[in-house]
């Protein structure tokens, strides 16, 4: 009996009207134009006013020889990272070699 009322039972179709909106060009290029400017953070303020200090007073290329040298922060951090890393590797080849027989 189930088979027969399955079989004769449609389901209702309901069609749903889905619309999408889609932006003209001319609303796309109105905003642009009427958009208002992006106002510029503070690191990007610093940023350029570091720059034209360093240009005004002379001391881009005396600043970059600087950091060359053993004093250098960002050289001083890239060795260090490079000696852990070396670590790192000689540890892990270590542990590696014990485990196979």
């Amino acid at each position: 009996m189930r088979a027969s009322l399955s079989r004769d039972y449609e389901a209702p179709f309901h069609r749903t009207c889905v619309r999408i909106k889609r932006s003209s060009g001319m609303s796309s290029l109105l905003g642009k134009i009427g958009a208002k400017k992006q106002k510029m953070s503070t690191l990007e303020k610093s940023k350029l006013d570091w720059e034209s200090f360093k240009e005004e007073e002379g001391i881009g290329e005396e600043l970059a020889i600087h950091n060359r040298g053993k004093e250098g922060y960002i050289e001083r951090k890239a060795f260090l990272d490079r000696v852990d890393h070396r670590q790192f590797e000689i540890e892990r080849d270590l542990r590696l070699s014990k485990m196979k027989p």
